[in-house]
């Protein structure tokens, strides 16, 4: 296969570098190596994707996924996550630290990479605990594990209670130059609770997790990145109050970003109710109309800089329960572009904001060079049909999980192709997915 590609005919849409009109990405060695205003001929053994009538934008990034290994093979592992995210649209992938084993040591960390770049065919970027086992108590050989290829810490789906240690790990991170990713939520607050804690929960008898439970964290970053100068990555939100948060964090000057998942910004407690879906029972939980339209508004001002697919697949037996008593999750590398472009036809914000927050936005938040359709950029691009429509089929989903409450929906958007480093990983036209 040639290591020369062009991408021609299609609408080449890079916010970070304000590109957006016809033309033709030239890549060669991995790298995108010229951005042309118009159509290029190929030369000989020049391979050539035609995406006319297409958007042409960098490749998404995903900040927050459940990729099943090591541990949870059975719902997920890198190769399934891998093709599932390529047939999304997704190039880079964060690895959330919850594996079994954790990623608390240098050697998974280190184990992931290699795997990662053995079976994937996307970028997969380790997010390592701050604590041993992420039991909130001893803090882990950062620096190790920043050496074995950790691009962020954090603890999952946990927030660390002990605000003294917190303080430590950020002061430890900021002398690493990593991001920490907090998950906003106070676990006391919260209890068992599974759905936004109000009039819904009361209805149908389930346990209410309060908003403040993501308030009360949101605020404590505020005061630690004062403190310490870390940059922290809030995400993903789910309340107003955490928007509250984030617009002070901004009139401070604070190193404060922060990320929502697509279901966030579509679904309320209130579906809950009307059909009781355990793949609704998400984390956070699902709030009231308020909350999301606050969502909104941040995700189209730039508040919140990324949109997440939150990829968490579970498999039958966690979900064919009782809704109380479901593991939370639901996949998301599949749904996220349909989501996101749903909110651009109803006119949360314009194609340019949607394609931002999946791309340069992630991108800042890691403090990675991507996101962008330049010269010398890793060449990682999306061709997608913005026009056309998806079905969400659970025979053609490529992830191992089926966890959606999407299913049988038709979506906006088609994801035709993905490159990942100058290599077509996916092509929708020649059903081509490794």
């Amino acid at each position: 296969m040639s290591d020369r590609l062009l991408i021609r005919g299609g609408r080449l849409l890079s916010p970070a570098t304000g590109l957006d009109g016809p033309g033709t990405l030239e890549i060669e060695g991995g790298q995108i190596v010229a951005v042309h205003p118009g159509e290029v001929s190929p030369g000989p053994g020049v391979e050539v994707i035609n995406a006319h009538d297409r958007v042409v934008c960098p490749g998404f990034i995903e900040l927050h996924a459940h990729l099943g290994e090591p541990g949870d093979e059975h719902k997920e592992d890198l190769a399934s996550a891998g093709r599932a995210a390529a047939q999304g649209g997704f190039t880079t992938v964060c690895a959330r630290p919850d594996t079994h084993p954790v990623n608390d040591s240098r050697a998974v960390t280190e184990y992931l990479v290699r795997r990662a770049a053995a079976v994937a065919g996307v970028r997969v970027l380790p997010i390592a605990a701050l604590t041993l086992g992420r039991e909130g108590k001893r803090l882990t050989e950062m620096f190790d594990l920043r050496e074995g290829g950790a691009v962020a810490f954090g603890e999952g789906d946990r927030a660390i209670a002990d605000a003294g240690l917190m303080r430590r790990a950020l002061e430890y991170a900021r002398a690493l130059d990593a991001p920490v990713f907090e998950y906003p939520e106070d676990a006391k607050l919260a209890g068992r609770g599974v759905i936004h804690e109000g009039p819904v929960a009361t209805r149908l008898g389930l346990e209410g997790a309060p908003a403040a439970a993501e308030d009360v964290i949101a605020l404590r970053a505020l005061a630690l990145a004062e403190q310490t100068g870390a940059r922290i990555h809030l995400g993903p939100i789910s309340t107003r109050g955490s928007v509250r948060a984030l617009r002070l964090a901004r009139a401070e000057g604070l190193p404060i970003t922060a990320s929502v998942s697509a279901l966030h910004l579509h679904f309320t407690d209130e579906d809950v109710a009307a059909d009781w879906s355990t793949d609704l029972r998400l984390r956070p939980p699902l709030r009231p109309r308020g909350h999301v339209e606050a969502l909104r508004a941040a995700v189209a001002e730039g508040l919140v800089e990324a949109i997440s697919g939150h990829h968490w697949p579970q498999g039958l037996a966690e979900k064919q329960t009782p809704f109380g008593r479901a593991e939370p999750g639901a996949i998301g590398f599949e749904t996220t572009l349909g989501l996101t472009l749903r909110l651009v036809e109803s006119g949360v914000f314009d194609l340019q904001t949607a394609v931002a927050r999946l791309t340069s936005g992630p991108a800042r938040v890691l403090g990675l060079p991507a996101g962008r359709l330049t010269p010398g950029a890793p060449a990682d691009v999306v061709v997608f049909d913005p026009r056309a429509r998806t079905r969400i089929d659970g025979q053609t989903l490529a992830s191992k999980a089926r966890n959606t409450p999407l299913l049988g929906q038709a979506l906006p958007g088609r994801v035709a192709s993905t490159v990942v480093g100058g290599r077509v990983v996916y092509d929708a036209e020649r059903s081509l997915l490794r």
